[in-house]
């Protein structure tokens, strides 16, 4: 075929089919797009996209928004098909209890569909935990560490996990009290431990000094004394996110960047550090149910959300608004440079150097609770 009629057809058939995407939707006054996600992660951008939907394809969109307490909502309300779109950690479709991919709960996007998604970071582009054959289940939107932050008006840049145990420290910082994993690997960091040891409880063995796993052997071990340590000299135990109200009180904290963000809001001056010993990190990834699987327009639309959250805008507002990194390596133009220093924006090999949370055995999860339950017992 003559190149130029081969252009003019392709041209041609996009045109036909939006009009026929358009058409499809004629007799519809509204469509609902479902979305169960944690708090901020929409609602604050919902009338700017309608009103670009309405533009490209004629059509108004309703957007029907809950925010998760609890991640096992994810698996829930998507089998029940009552979700169109999820926000989960990128860890969260593979695990063993909620097997998105495997039972296809979670359906494959069209990258084609979402132009921003070459712009992501490389190491997250088709990462291995959103990546079946080929096909990718989900989109990252942002990122964060359980990362340790420093009060610089108090306080130099640590340089290890191992402050939290110093005497200087006691009564001087905060920790989660429902990450309890977290607190397990920054524990086991400080003694030693290496990525590859963290999310497996036989590996942790070495690490906690002990040739056989007993719970009795655990209880008394020094990996339970040390945990029991940093529960009890903390200043507080947060649930969701740090505080920021406390932190003018604290010297450091073991956080997410969000209350570090907010804190710096109220005209303090707070930086995340970076722990000799290494970090571990989240992705949220926003994720298409399968309740959209037999409408395609839907799932369109679902994938213009996802394209939108990957733009400019929304990109920095992950760090002006919610104090955590964003995912892509386009903006930094649009930031400052102690912006760009404090969310490594864009810094490829930073995040490379980080452990992705792993999904541990049913045993792990047991023990890691156990510990962890004991520590907060210990506090009380």
């Amino acid at each position: 075929m003559n190149p130029v009629k081969r252009i003019a057809s392709v041209i041609m058939a996009v045109l036909f089919f939006s009009i026929a995407m358009k058409a499809e939707i004629t007799g519809a006054e509204e469509i609902t797009l479902r979305l169960h996600c944690w708090s901020g992660y929409s609602k604050p951008y919902v009338e700017s996209f309608r009103k670009w939907i309405k533009g490209k394809y004629g059509v108004n969109i309703r957007m029907e928004i809950t925010n998760v307490s609890d991640p096992i909502e994810f698996w829930h309300l998507s089998r029940s098909k009552q979700v169109d779109l999820i926000s989960p950690a990128h860890n969260i479709l593979r695990c063993s209890d909620w097997p998105f991919i495997d039972k296809q709960v979670a359906v494959p996007v069209d990258l084609g569909n979402i132009p921003n998604y070459q712009y992501l970071l490389p190491v997250l582009r088709r990462n291995e935990f959103v990546t079946v054959k080929g096909e990718v289940y989900g989109v990252p939107y942002t990122m964060g560490t359980y990362g340790l932050a420093y009060n610089t008006q108090k306080a130099e840049a640590p340089e290890t996990w191992k402050v939290l145990w110093n005497e200087s420290s006691k009564h001087s910082y905060t920790i989660s009290k429902d990450y309890s994993d977290c607190n397990i690997y920054i524990t086991a960091l400080a003694l030693g431990a290496t990525y590859e040891n963290l999310y497996d409880i036989e590996q942790m063995a070495s690490v906690m000094g002990l040739p056989y796993l007993g719970l009795s052997q655990l209880q008394s071990s020094p990996f339970q004394k040390k945990l029991n340590a940093l529960a009890a000299n903390a200043y507080s135990l947060w649930q969701g996110t740090a505080n920021p109200d406390e932190f003018d009180r604290l010297s450091y904290a073991a956080t997410w960047g969000y209350a570090v963000q907010q804190a710096n809001k109220k005209g303090l001056k707070w930086k995340m550090a970076d722990p000799v010993e290494g970090t571990t990190m989240w992705v949220d990834h926003w994720v298409v149910t399968y309740a959209v699987k037999d409408d395609p327009f839907k799932k369109r639309l679902c994938e213009e959300w996802i394209d939108y959250c990957l733009g400019k805008d929304l990109q920095i507002g992950v760090i002006r608004n919610w104090g955590v990194s964003p995912v892509v390596t386009n903006i930094n133009e649009s930031l400052t440079q102690d912006e760009i220093d404090t969310f490594h924006v864009g810094d490829n090999e930073y995040w490379k150097s980080l452990s992705l949370w792993k999904n541990q055995s049913g045993r792990t999860k047991s023990i890691y609770n156990m510990l962890w339950g004991n520590a907060v017992k210990a506090r009380n």
